[in-house]
């Protein structure tokens, strides 16, 4: 039965990690440590992030076995580079799909507009696989 690994800037809802144990089979779930959570909420705005920086997400990772899944959101490029990492070591790597579902209220001329994300499912991150289009 695989674990999960949860790289988000939040903790899961109740219903995602029902999902995750009816849908994924997934046993328990396991957050990093909290110096980690705190990297990851504030990655560095360089042109190119050094390797040094992922390095002790990697390390947290190394207790991943195949199979066991990995939901990774957040910055772009950082995620890509761990999406990578996983998906190399047969990993599932996992994001959330969300509604975004949107509620304006007006006072005079003041609009404004309010955005509620209700998660959807998790989804698999996966490789192009249509050869002829590359």
């Amino acid at each position: 039965m695989p674990v999960c690994y949860c790289l988000l800037n939040h903790q899961l809802t109740p219903m995602q990690i029902s999902e995750l144990e009816n849908k994924w089979g997934c046993v328990s779930v396991v957050y990093p440590p909290e110096s980690l959570s705190a990297a990851w909420s504030q990655v560095p705005v360089l042109e190119r992030i050094p390797d040094v920086f992922f390095t002790p997400f990697v390390q947290w990772l190394g207790a991943t076995r195949a199979g066991d899944l990995v939901i990774i959101q957040g910055e772009f490029g950082s995620t890509f580079m761990l999406v990578d990492y996983v998906l190399r070591r047969g990993l599932v790597a996992l994001h959330a799909v969300t509604k975004r579902i949107a509620a304006e209220t007006r006072e005079g001329e003041t609009v404004r507009r309010q955005y509620v994300f209700e998660h959807v499912c998790f989804r698999k991150y996966e490789y192009w696989e249509d050869q002829s289009l590359i």
